[in-house]
């Protein structure tokens, strides 16, 4: 696991998990509640189901499914960008930066944030609700810093 509890604030409890959506919280002992393994995957047929885990286990990416549609990925054929990061069409509601990119974007009321910049401006993310109701302003602050250090945060007043 990185160490993510160097980023929490004095007094935070340490995160359990590389779960940045945990990170802070208090150890659960229920099932996460933010854990979407199991919803927003795209159908496959057997047959794409074995050929989708061979291609999984080979990129050693089998159990990244918690806060992506791994699956739709794979069947849609896209590709990672130069920084290894996939497209935001198959990240679930629950991913740090779901955005209105996705493809879940107004699945069950769920609302993504919003991305802006490129060329020769920086890019930057504006969350959504569903971004603020799965973590907290600090949190996305520090999930920013760590993972997309050269992206502006801007945060609702």
């Amino acid at each position: 696991m990185s160490d993510y509890n160097a980023l929490l604030p004095p007094g935070a409890a340490p995160a359990q998990t590389d779960n940045p959506l945990t990170w802070g919280a208090a150890p659960q002992t229920q099932a996460d509640p933010y854990d979407f393994t199991t919803r927003y995957n795209t159908p496959l047929t057997p047959a794409e189901e074995a050929q989708y885990q061979a291609w999984a286990d080979k990129l050693g990416k089998a159990a990244d499914t918690y806060d992506y549609d791994l699956r739709g990925a794979w069947k849609s054929g896209a590709a990672s960008d130069p920084r290894g990061h996939l497209p935001d069409t198959f990240k679930k509601p629950n991913h740090p930066t779901f955005s209105d990119q996705s493809q879940y974007h107004g699945a069950d009321g769920h609302q993504g944030g919003t991305w802006a910049g490129g060329g020769n401006a920086p890019f930057t993310f504006t969350p959504g609700p569903t971004n603020l109701q799965m973590m907290s302003p600090a949190a996305l602050q520090r999930y920013f810093q760590e993972r997309e250090p050269d992206v502006q945060l801007v945060l609702p007043q």
